[in-house]
């Protein structure tokens, strides 16, 4: 309902623009008064704090853009936190505001992977739950079902298949924070339990929207059969699949496709000679490869040069 009445805001303010030349004063007038009613119609039923949370989410989006086009990993490592809580804040007015929800399960899990896994990842497995709750919330915001992350696995698997496109955002980030707090959570018995839904959350996405995020479910089921033994779900071919799809998908320019087929599959497979030439081409490639996600790109060059350092004790 709120993206239809921005639609009308947009088709009205274009007709404004189309008319000021030649309208006269009291057209004009006239126009006003069924502008204001418009946005009457469009804020009707929003509290005041509700209001002003609507009215600030482009700055938000403007922030968003700017974080991703960032070319600093260290900048961009102290200042999405905050970013992080001004969205938290805003939520609180407007609890059930979609773009707050999936925009706080996309930051705190992408946060999670980029500057914690490595380093502290006990902060991750918190951060990758807090992406996985919000995912969960937009979810039900949009199709009605509650809890899906506690359903037990034939419902789980009916309500997944309910889901339509308009669904893969939260989908595709319920199923990256679940999963990244499922790798680094398999001393939980808990993880055991999800294994499967994580699985058959990414390939609905993958039915629904195979491009969507530079082809991400592709990457994501590529890690996943290429991270684990086969007792576990593992499948080299599965994954060397599904990597070749992320990188068409992405037209070669994601570089987090590349870091992580050389991350899981190649050393599932020990392929040092795969995994020495995927990690060189994240390296070598381009700083404008993809200008819009800048920051995901040079982060994934410092994890590609990590993972070059520690080769000998990998193979």
């Amino acid at each position: 309902m709120v993206a239809n009445r921005q639609f009308y805001v947009k088709i009205f303010v274009a007709l404004l623009l189309r008319l000021r030349g030649s309208a006269t004063i009291g057209f004009i007038m006239k126009i006003r008064a069924y502008f204001i009613a418009v946005i009457v119609f469009i804020l009707q039923g929003c509290s005041t704090s509700q209001m002003a949370v609507r009215m600030a989410l482009p700055l938000v989006e403007g922030q968003y853009v700017s974080i991703q086009e960032e070319m600093d990993p260290y900048l961009a490592e102290r200042a999405i936190p905050a970013n992080l809580k001004m969205m938290e804040g805003f939520l609180k007015e407007d609890e059930k505001n979609l773009d707050l929800l999936n925009g706080l399960a996309e930051g705190f899990c992408s946060y999670a992977f980029s500057f914690l896994e490595d380093t502290t990842p006990g902060r991750a497995v918190a951060l990758y739950l807090r992406g996985r709750n919000f995912a969960v919330q937009a979810v039900s915001q949009e199709t009605g079902i509650e809890n899906l992350d506690r359903l037990a696995p034939e419902p789980f698997k009916a309500a997944l298949a309910k889901m339509n496109k308009e669904n893969v955002p939260a989908l595709f980030w319920l199923g990256q924070c679940w999963g990244g707090w499922l790798m680094l959570s398999l001393d939980n018995p808990r993880a055991f339990a999800d294994i499967s839904k994580v699985e058959w959350t990414m390939q609905r996405v993958l039915e629904l929207d195979g491009s969507f995020h530079y082809g991400g479910a592709h990457m994501f089921l590529g890690a996943y059969y290429g991270s684990r033994s086969k007792l576990l779900g593992g499948d080299p071919e599965k994954s060397r699949y599904h990597f070749e799809e992320s990188l068409k998908s992405s037209g070669n320019r994601f570089l987090m496709n590349r870091l992580m087929y050389a991350k899981t599959y190649a050393v599932q497979v020990q392929d040092r000679k795969l995994f020495a030439e995927q990690l060189k081409m994240v390296l070598e490639a381009s700083t404008e490869i993809l200008p819009e996600k800048r920051l995901a790109n040079e982060v994934a060059k410092l994890k590609a040069k990590r993972l070059l350092e520690l080769a000998d004790d990998i193979f």
